[in-house]
């Protein structure tokens, strides 16, 4: 007897649906392509997706309906991280932050406290240290903090997690410095990769003692990271070669503008004390203003997931923040280019098939073979190429397991180029599971243009080991199997 549950909500207008299906096996038919999920292979822990919650008085506020809508996971779009800006305007934090909260960003602590209860994950991250500590006396990014005021910046650092914890917003992880190895006309300073190792080597885990918030639970203590790199993550390497500063380390967070296809094993690979790597900021919008409106439209989601595919399947990252949450190219409109203010765009039903599927989750091995809906022999040619080719159209699959192994996800999706050509049809594909998982529950999601979110039955073979879906050109489809 089939068992479907419902939930219906309207957020904004639009139209939400979760199905959890428990029917009988159907007759299938021949699948002309098989994946088969590995899970004997493990690769990288997947904490989550999110978005940058901008705090300069030039970026469109995030409200606290807009943070709802964009972290809850039943009637929402289910991110789980959000990155956070630490304002250098004072150096008494209680001062910086009731001028932040006054007028320009009133939700501040309680977008936090959203996420916090939806189980998410909030990072904070500072531009500049307050200019007082600085070389050249300024936010200004052609400054450096001067050594002998590590200590301050770090009590300035902690003061700013223990606030956070008092207003009852506290978060999971702190870095030291957003982009240090990039030379900015705007808020900023310049790190070396020896100037973190010695912050770290003079300072400790700075945030001892101060209690945290992630993944639905306190934290003993707000985990540290270190500064973001704008593009390679190599500025790193002094501080985790140095065993003393590597150990108060204990998140690598890294952009990729610039060398994104790179997967830090310097971090990743170490023997007794590997790091998350948290891919903490990217964006691709159209450059210009004539370009601008084609950032919302459908074609250019596939931008964004190649973007999230490229770190997470190639790059063994554990994160991927988008720069930013709200803004016309990105998860919910702001009101500008063709965009409504606070209406969930393209980009963010994309998005919400990993966050949906993909967090707090381990990736697993994938492998694929038979032919495409079009006959083509499978191979990287078409499926889970292994370039940096944000515009590029073969088709991509990542398969996940839970922690507790009694959940297999996959998030799967055939890109086309941003003028809706070119993309692969995968045709009829059979989903092969390890053997020893017999399905009890499944549940998809579909999204393609114009049909966004769309919940539907999954075909599952007659010895519930494996299951059929149909994967066209143009379609992003995710589902989830409970043994």
């Amino acid at each position: 007897m089939r068992k479907r549950f419902i939930i219906l909500s309207i957020i904004t207008g639009l139209f939400f649906s979760v199905c959890v299906s428990n029917q009988p096996p159907a007759e299938t038919g021949e699948a002309n392509a098989v994946i088969t999920v590995d899970t004997s292979i493990k690769y990288q822990y997947v904490r989550g997706f999110g978005g940058m919650d901008v705090g300069w008085r030039n970026f469109p506020r995030t409200s606290a309906s807009d943070t709802e809508l964009m972290f809850n996971p039943d009637t929402g779009l289910g991110l789980n991280i959000l990155r956070i800006m630490i304002m250098p305007w004072n150096t008494d934090i209680g001062i910086m932050m009731a001028e932040l909260t006054k007028d320009d960003r009133p939700d501040y602590y309680e977008n936090v406290r959203i996420v916090n209860r939806f189980g998410g994950y909030v990072l904070a991250s500072p531009w500049s240290p307050p200019k007082e500590w600085k070389n050249n006396n300024s936010i200004r990014g052609s400054g450096r903090l001067l050594p002998a005021h590590y200590q301050d910046y770090a009590d300035y650092l902690k003061s700013f997690a223990q606030h956070m914890y008092d207003n009852n917003a506290p978060i999971y992880a702190i870095s030291i410095q957003n982009e240090p190895n990039y030379v900015a006309d705007y808020d900023g300073c310049l790190w070396s990769g020896n100037d973190m190792r010695d912050f770290f080597l003079q300072v400790g885990r700075f945030t001892e003692g101060v209690r945290g918030f992630g993944g639905g639970r306190g934290t003993p203590v707000v985990l540290t990271m270190n500064g973001e790199s704008a593009n390679h993550p190599n500025i790193n390497d002094p501080a985790l070669n140095n065993p003393a500063s590597r150990a108060v380390i204990d998140l690598i967070g890294r952009h990729t503008y610039g060398n994104r296809l790179f997967r830090y094993s310097r971090a990743l690979d170490h023997p007794t004390d590997p790091k998350e790597v948290w891919m903490t900021e990217h964006n691709i919008n159209s450059g210009s203003p004539m370009g601008y409106p084609n950032d919302s439209k459908w074609n250019y989601v596939w931008k964004l997931l190649n973007d999230i595919d490229l770190s997470i399947r190639l790059n063994d990252e554990s994160a991927f923040i988008w720069w930013a949450a709200k803004r016309f190219y990105s998860f919910i409109g702001d009101g500008h280019w063709g965009t409504t203010e606070s209406q969930i765009l393209p980009r963010g039903y994309a998005i919400s098939h990993y966050a949906k599927f993909a967090k707090e989750t381990y990736r697993v091995g994938l492998s694929a073979s038979g032919r495409t809906g079009s006959g083509a022999a499978v191979s990287s040619n078409n499926f889970n190429t292994s370039f940096n080719n944000i515009d590029g159209t073969t088709a991509r699959a990542t398969a996940f397991v839970s922690p507790d192994g009694n959940t297999i996800s996959l998030v799967l999706f055939t890109p086309t180029s941003a003028q809706g050509s070119g993309g692969v049809d995968m045709g009829k594909i059979k989903i092969q599971l390890p053997e020893d998982f017999i399905v009890r529950q499944s549940a998809a999601m579909r999204t393609s243009e114009g049909k966004y979110a769309q919940w539907e039955d999954v075909e599952i073979s007659e010895d519930r080991n494996s299951a059929y879906i149909s994967l066209p050109r143009g379609h992003i489809v995710s589902v989830r199997f409970t043994r």
